[in-house]
């Protein structure tokens, strides 16, 4: 079965700072991940099950009374060491898509004023997201948080300072 690389070491990492359920990753990678990674259940549960598969993780199951069994899931050996190898490996190039730039490409074929309303549309999903991403900054303790959080504004800033570039060049034309 074939998963994402990216999720499986998310995964990994996050078990082996402690045992984990489903939902406990979930919450993890929205408060504290979401500006690395946007999983959804629908790709979590299933990089678990691939996980479990290989050997990298197991799950115990605790039965609850009138409610649905909790899985709380751990990291095994093997996991580690893909967790360990991984970590060694320098990163490969990011292949994120973007339906903004995608859009971007195909601009050709709109009018000015709706060229500049996309690019006004992605300054100001920046703007807002770049303010949640100051405050948020505020609020962390913990360094590796505060590093993604840092590098993110960055990239925040440095699209914008791009947009405004975009901005006087469609002017100029």
């Amino acid at each position: 079965m074939m998963m994402i690389m990216s999720h499986k070491y998310l995964i990994l990492g996050l078990l082996a700072e402690h045992p984990m359920t489903g939902y406990d990753i979930r919450k993890r990678v929205q408060d504290v991940l979401n500006v690395v990674t946007n999983a959804s259940y629908g790709t979590l549960y299933p990089t678990l099950h691939s996980l479990l598969e290989e050997g990298a993780v197991d799950v115990q199951v605790i039965e609850q009374d009138n409610r649905p069994s909790k899985k709380i899931y751990r990291i095994t050996e093997r996991g580690e060491s893909d967790l360990t190898t991984w970590l060694g490996t320098p990163p490969v190039e990011d292949k994120v898509k973007r339906e903004f730039l995608l859009k971007l490409y195909f601009a050709h074929n709109l009018s000015t004023p709706v060229l500049q309303g996309l690019l006004t549309q992605r300054r100001d999903e920046l703007r807002t997201k770049l303010d949640t991403l100051c405050a948020e900054r505020d609020t962390i303790d913990d360094m590796r948080h505060q590093w993604i959080v840092d590098y993110s504004i960055s990239i925040c800033r440095a699209e914008m300072n791009w947009l405004e570039q975009m901005e006087s060049q469609i002017q100029i034309a």
